[in-house]
């Protein structure tokens, strides 16, 4: 079991790696150019740097391959509203979250509006979500931020069932918000137009939306774009508990954040560093030396926190006694250390077959385990996503939670309307110049 500190380490070093401050690149480059050699001005921009999927998903861009947003953009401050629904029940250990939040860039003038939703865990303001505002605000539209449906701020304040992972559930729960959220803006701002967009989780999510308004058509979405979405929720999920299984090669796990923390403590002290800023961690990562395995485990442990935070947390709003005893009333200042570890030791399947789909079978007798996977699947979408003109899509070929078969059902449902590049692994291409240029053709054109 990983230790507080190697847990704490091992997210900071994650997050800081994908998402660090936005750095210097040329942005001004013809996203039809071939991958590998880009042109730029000046000069010319190298390919992806990173042929590894691994290496990709956990390194990101570095700074001097990073789309470059304009200074003015920048100086915009996301605003954060919140909305608090009128005597919903919140457990007395997340008084602090009991209103749903999101951020908000609105431009002065009247303009076409984005959503963003983010990716498994991920709240409003991360680093993902915060860049692809930035990107979105300097081509002048309005943007908004809003936490995945995973993450505990969304299980507690807006989740109608008081849980998440099951896509029709979550999906219900952003359509309500989104409603909220929409008269919320035009109360204040002029709005000419909707569209939609997510990355990995939340692009499954866009997807599932961009459906449902094509039949209600609350919203009428210009333009859908799907960033890196998983074609199987619950296929992808087994992939990164796969890689949490003991091995061969050096121990599970727990020795592979333990050495990547050991490594990044020697290099911080040996060149006596004074900030963690993005080139710093650029340079760690260029000096270090981990197995494909290695980075698998480090990619899982990540994936396991999350997961742990959504179990833990759907079970004490539910008071389903899955991991809190029922009955049992947490109060604020009890160390939650224990509730996290039993947590950690469940993994997706056991939390989608233990209490997921039991819960979702009080809901309704007949569901049966097949259609409730079914049910969190693009295949689901299938029609509809190979007829949707508005439906874009942008990943990349080497993304690890995606098999062969998924890459070719995305290659073919979405044809002309989706670009895979070849490199980036998953998500870590996001901030990568000509990444983010295509990403902005495909909403704009």
């Amino acid at each position: 079991m990983l230790s507080v500190r190697a847990i704490v380490l091992c997210c900071l070093l994650a997050l800081c790696a994908v998402g660090a401050a936005f750095a210097s690149a040329p942005a001004d480059v013809p996203v039809d150019a071939p991958v590998g050699v880009v042109s730029g001005a000046p000069g010319q921009m190298p390919g992806y740097p990173f042929a590894n999927r691994y290496k990709a998903t956990v390194y990101g861009t570095p700074p001097d391959y990073r789309y470059t947003l304009p200074a003015a953009t920048l100086d915009v401050v996301p605003e954060v509203r919140s909305i608090k629904i009128a005597e919903r029940r919140v457990p007395e250990l997340f008084w602090y979250c009991d209103a749903m939040e999101y951020s908000v860039m609105l431009q002065k003038r009247e303009a076409p509006l984005i959503f963003i939703i983010a990716g498994t865990g991920a709240r409003h303001n991360s680093s993902k979500v915060r860049f692809l505002q930035n990107l979105f605000y300097s081509a002048g539209y309005h943007t908004i931020g809003v936490s995945s449906p995973t993450h505990f701020n969304f299980i507690v304040s807006m989740s109608k069932h008081g849980l998440s992972g099951y896509v029709p559930y979550d999906v219900d729960d952003l359509h309500t918000l989104l409603g909220w959220i929409k008269s919320d803006v035009e109360a204040s701002a002029k709005v000419s137009g909707y569209s939609i967009t997510g990355y990995s989780l939340g692009a499954l999510h866009a997807a599932f939306l961009a459906e449902r308004d094509s039949r209600e058509k609350r919203f009428n979405f210009e333009k859908v774009l799907l960033i890196n979405p998983p074609v199987d929720l619950f296929n992808s999920a087994l992939v990164f508990d796969s890689w949490l299984r003991p091995n061969g090669e050096g121990g599970g796990p727990q020795q592979a954040v333990t050495k990547f923390i050991e490594r990044f403590s020697e290099f911080y002290q040996t060149n006596h560093l004074g900030r963690l800023d993005s080139e710093v961690l650029y340079r760690f990562f260029r000096s270090l030396d981990v197995s494909d395995e290695e980075l698998k485990q480090i990619i899982g442990v990540g994936f396991r926190i999350t997961a742990s935070s959504m179990v833990f947390t759907s079970d004490a709003c539910l008071d389903a006694g899955y991991i809190v005893p029922a009955g049992t009333k947490i109060p604020t200042n009890e160390p939650l250390l224990p509730y996290f570890i039993a947590a950690s030791h469940v993994n997706f399947e056991q939390y989608f077959s233990e209490f997921l789909l039991p819960y979702i079978q009080t809901r309704d007798a007949g569901m049966t385990r097949e259609g409730a996977l079914a049910a969190c699947s693009l295949l689901r979408l299938e029609g509809f996503l190979r007829n949707a003109a508005n439906v874009r899509l942008i990943g990349n070929e080497d993304d690890p939670i995606l098999s062969a078969r998924e890459v070719a059902f995305l290659k073919d449902v979405f044809g002309g309307r989706g670009v895979l590049f070849p490199l980036g692994g998953h998500c870590g291409n996001l901030q990568y110049a000509p990444f983010a240029a295509k990403a902005l053709e495909l909403v704009r054109r």
